[in-house]
């Protein structure tokens, strides 16, 4: 289990080297690294997955999950590193001559360094959230932060402690203007929920409209495309699903907050670096901010003490989103069958520069490598990173 370390997988019947496999390194172990204790039942659904594959040659799959300050020594000997809360960085990719794959639990990889893994030949990789439920599980949840911001969540437990009945009096969805910022596969799944409760749609998103998603959203007439900040003063409530960038970094402070309409819910289920806290935490006091309902923190875990996190007028969770059961299993799977893609490859020698097997060729449609395009099939070529590491990696 992840708490006892380095267990190898339970010994299996070994598979033989796939035909032609003349420079496959035989080693002992291949290890899959979960880079912190957070989001345990992710590295709990991973082993259990990848307990199910087959070790190519004579070779065992070495599942490792340790905590952030051990992930330096631990990722010495790692073919796969999957990052979480983990930064890695150039000191310490640095210190993984052999790794192949970076491998984000979800989607995102604000905290890794693509330059540095590109660099090194690294594959870094996320999973896209269509695919494995993680959409629908993170939709879910903004809606019940929402809800749970227009119902005023705190002040309803108060009342319930205080024995007061008929208060305090909240807001009503119906009828209400909401906005989403981001109009990825997530914001699209809060839209087609938020739907069934009457309210008025509107979407922001940083790069321009394509002409055919403008004209859809048009003749749909219950999502409106926005392309300017300025327009979510109308709104009762703003949903925030972008990616968070270096550009973005820091954007809901006075400036963004000055333009919501006064006493507006907040809702964050993106991520904790796109809060300006002190300019966040100065809105609720002065109220021009009615309420905050968040799934991140600008720190993670944060501390529950802190006194934004305290505010009356603040409700958050623990970076559950897209931990359910469903999303989980699904990504634990696609997680160790990458791995054991890797691992079969016969084409890896002895350099950190992976070759692309067949079989992890046909996963880019579980997988999405951001750092270099790759052929999507055997026998299609396809530039990599430059010339010489497209040769050794893709044999093309």
């Amino acid at each position: 289990s992840p708490d006892r370390g380095g267990d190898a997988m339970p010994p299996k019947k070994k598979r033989g080297l796939p035909p032609g496999a003349l420079h496959h390194v035989e080693r002992k172990h291949f290890k899959v690294l979960f880079c912190g204790k957070e989001f345990p039942a992710g590295a709990e659904e991973t082993r259990k997955a990848l307990e199910k594959h087959d070790a190519v040659g004579n070779c065992e799959f070495r599942f490792v999950a340790c905590a952030r300050e051990q992930v330096a020594t631990e990722i010495v000997d790692a073919d796969v590193a999957v990052p979480l809360m983990t930064k890695i960085d150039e000191t310490l990719l640095a210190k993984a001559p052999i790794l192949k794959l970076v491998l984000q639990f979800g989607v995102g990889l604000e905290g890794v360094d693509e330059e540095a893994c590109t660099k090194r030949g690294i594959l870094l990789a996320r999973i896209p959230s269509e695919k494995t439920g993680n959409a629908d599980s993170t939709a879910e949840m903004a809606v019940f932060l929402l809800l749970a911001g227009l119902r005023r969540v705190n002040q309803l437990a108060k009342s319930l402690t205080d024995r007061r009945l008929g208060e305090p009096v909240t807001v009503q969805l119906k009828g209400k203007t909401v906005t989403i910022v981001g109009w990825g596969h997530i914001g699209k799944e809060v839209a087609r929920r938020l739907r069934a409760f009457g309210c008025k749609l509107q979407a922001v998103r940083k790069s321009e409209w394509p002409k055919e998603e403008w004209d859809f959203l048009l003749y749909d007439e219950e999502v409106r495309p926005l392309d300017e900040l300025r327009w979510i003063k109308n709104s009762d409530a703003v949903v925030l699903c972008c990616n968070q960038t270096k550009e973005n970094m820091g954007m809901i402070n006075d400036d963004f907050i000055g333009h919501m309409k006064p006493g507006a819910v907040l809702v964050n289920i993106a991520r904790g670096g796109l809060f300006n806290r002190e300019h966040v935490l100065r809105a609720l006091d002065d109220g021009r901010l009615g309420y905050l309902a968040s799934d991140v923190a600008w720190q993670e875990p944060v501390d529950p003490t802190d006194p934004l996190v305290a505010h009356e007028r603040a409700y958050f969770t623990p970076h559950v989103g897209g931990v359910t059961d469903t999303s989980y299993q699904t990504m634990g799977a696609i997680v160790a069958k990458a791995c054991a893609s890797l691992q079969a490859d016969p084409w890896m020698g002895e350099t950190c520069v992976v070759g692309i097997s067949p079989e992890l060729r046909y996963m880019v449609d579980e997988i999405m490598i951001v750092n270099a395009n790759l052929p999507a099939f055997p026998g299609i070529t396809g530039p990599c990173v430059d010339f010489e590491q497209c040769r050794k990696r893709c044999r093309c």
